[in-house]
């Protein structure tokens, strides 16, 4: 299908020069793409765009502003399937090896990468606009914009199939016996409380946080007990969420009278025998020795991560439940 030989010739001279820095990088994505397993998705893909390996290095290899007329003029629709499967791979995480190959190979940094990505883009998504007013649609469609929709709807059910990528450590600790027979004990002790019959508002409003739910605490539980003292632990963000709001529900019944109050000493797990006895003998004050532990776990992630908005949020919803006790 050709596309509309007044509208090629109103291209500027310099067009190629313009295009060919973001057509290299929308052709390397599509490659990434086009590289990936066959599955139902891809396949889908593939019935609606027609572009494969073969076509995109031959895209590749245009070197000039003529060749790209020519192209433009005998086979405009593959030249608008890369640059769409280009562009909407690079939007994800498929795009990862393809930006470290290229942040490697020119020598930039992430934010001189992220700024050629964004120009990458502009460019392509006004290209795309472009040819969507000036190339026929493929047989049965009504127009390219409407099968561009149908094209991306494809894409989105190959990237629903991905799986989740692992969340990046927000923070690697050493933590000494002390501390860490602490921490376990506090997520213990929230583990525990949906246990308790007894009915306080404190109670609900710690049921009530999601990330202290005893399903989203038990993986964090498990996390920490394969951990020995003085090893790096790696925390996500999500996890140091936890922790934080852990350490301070044990802190507020600790140092106030609810555990009493509600009942709860029997509730609060312990230790088996071989671990308590190594964490050394028991301070004079077993609040005074929480109390100690939460402030300066709670100093430090406030400290560590100042302006974070999940911090923020964790932070706003415990000074709630201190209003409860």
């Amino acid at each position: 299908m050709s596309a509309s030989a007044s509208w090629l010739d109103a291209l500027p001279l310099d067009f190629y020069n313009q295009l060919a820095r973001s057509l290299s990088l929308h052709g390397m994505a599509a490659l990434e793409l086009l590289s990936r397993p066959t599955t139902p998705a891809t396949n889908r893909l593939h019935e609606l765009t027609g572009l494969t390996a073969a076509t995109v290095h031959r895209l590749n290899g245009i070197e000039s502003h003529e060749q790209l007329l020519v192209v433009l003029r005998q086979e405009p629709l593959a030249v608008y399937h890369l640059l769409l499967l280009g562009r909407l791979t690079l939007e994800t995480s498929l795009a990862v090896p393809v930006l470290a190959y290229v942040r490697q190979s020119m020598g930039i940094d992430a934010g001189q990468l992220s700024t050629l990505l964004a120009y990458c883009l502009e460019l392509s998504g006004a290209f795309l606009g472009q040819l969507e007013e000036h190339v026929t649609a493929p047989a049965g469609a009504v127009s390219l914009g409407l099968h561009r929709l149908g094209v991306e709807e494809a894409f989105a059910g190959l990237v629903a199939e991905l799986p989740v990528p692992a969340l990046p450590p927000a923070a690697s600790l050493r933590l000494t016996e002390p501390q860490l027979h602490m921490l376990r004990l506090a997520l213990l002790l929230v583990h525990s409380l949906p246990a308790t019959e007894a009915d306080h508002p404190f109670l609900r409003a710690v049921a009530a946080l999601p990330n202290l739910g005893a399903e989203a605490l038990e993986p964090l539980i498990a996390h920490l007990g394969q951990v020995q003292a003085q090893e790096p632990l790696a925390l996500t963000m999500p996890e140091l969420v936890q922790l934080y709001q852990g350490m301070q529900v044990c802190g507020m019944v600790f140092v106030s009278d609810v555990m009493s109050r509600l009942g709860l000493e029997d509730a609060f797990p312990t230790l088996p025998d071989d671990e308590r006895a190594a964490a050394g003998p028991a301070p004079a004050s077993t609040r005074q020795a929480v109390g100690e532990m939460v402030t300066g776990f709670t100093y430090w992630v406030q400290q560590t991560f100042p302006d974070n908005p999940e911090i923020a949020q964790a932070r706003a919803q415990v000074l709630q439940l201190a209003d409860t006790l």
